[in-house]
């Protein structure tokens, strides 16, 4: 009889042990605390900022390894290529074969989740390049990707407006 009670205590410690642990699970995982998202408005300004003036050491910085880039002149295509079409974009400018006059993302909006966020917006540009005068706008999806210490460009993708 002794040895009844002890197993019963011991399978009542063990739930009420079990219970316990999967409350602490529970509370800390609704207590998890999204990235914040005024440091997301930040680093996509500085993004935007470094694309217009051609920085790509910023840009580098500011992609993720694995970056994804999509736009409607090219297949998708990588972290490299991009940096190399970002270096080619910089000679342009600095030659003066590009003049990037004005550059607006507007009618933007950001979907959180957690260290997750989907950023669509309109992107309005005008400048010349190689004498040609040019005034583009864009629809824009970008993936960006908080790393637990700041965000990060994953993905791209962009479709003309007409």
């Amino acid at each position: 009889m002794l040895h009844t009670i002890r197993v019963i205590w011991f399978k009542d410690k063990m739930k009420l042990l079990s219970t316990f642990i999967l409350l602490i699970i529970a509370f800390g995982c609704s207590l998890k605390e999204a990235a914040p998202i005024s440091e997301l408005h930040k680093a996509i300004q500085t993004f935007n900022e470094a694309f217009v003036a051609g920085d790509t050491l910023v840009l580098a910085d500011m992609i993720t390894e694995n970056y994804v880039h999509t736009n409607s002149s090219w297949k998708s295509f990588g972290k490299e290529k991009w940096l190399s079409y970002m270096v080619s974009r910089r000679e342009k400018i600095d030659s003066g074969v590009l003049e990037v006059r004005t550059y607006e993302m507007d009618e933007y909006s950001i979907e959180q989740y957690e260290n997750t966020a989907i950023v669509t917006a309109r992107i309005s540009s005008a400048g010349t390049e190689n004498g040609i005068e040019f005034d583009k706008q864009f629809r824009v999806t970008n993936l960006w990707i908080y790393d637990g210490s700041r965000w990060l460009r994953a993905g791209f993708h962009d479709t003309p407006i007409q």
